[in-house]
């Protein structure tokens, strides 16, 4: 059963009691490439916790993954992370996601 601490994923907190749109738009800002992620989407063995549907970015170069979510325990609205990734990685978002319009 996956998790739904996305503490387990590591990485770096980015933007923290944020609006959706405020996520979003920090997303399409940092990310050449970006998906809509439906609420409780599970990644890495993680589901994420949402409301409604968001961006995650990919950033290729980098290596990293910006993820949206919604932290049960702590109250502080939308968070946005930027998590460590592999290439099979970013191929599950790519083959799971549909790409979200410009």
């Amino acid at each position: 059963m996956p998790s739904r601490c996305v503490n387990n994923l590591g990485g770096k907190v980015l933007l923290i009691n944020a609006t959706p749109d405020e996520a979003n738009e920090y997303v399409r800002k940092h990310c050449r490439e970006y998906y809509e992620m439906p609420p409780d989407f599970v990644f890495k063995d993680v589901r994420v916790l949402l409301k409604f549907p968001m961006l995650v970015g990919l950033q290729v170069r980098r290596q990293k993954v910006l993820l949206p979510c919604m932290k049960r325990c702590s109250g502080l609205g939308t968070m946005l992370y930027e998590v460590a990734v592999k290439e099979a990685d970013l191929d599950f978002i790519r083959n799971t996601l549909a790409k979200a319009p410009e």
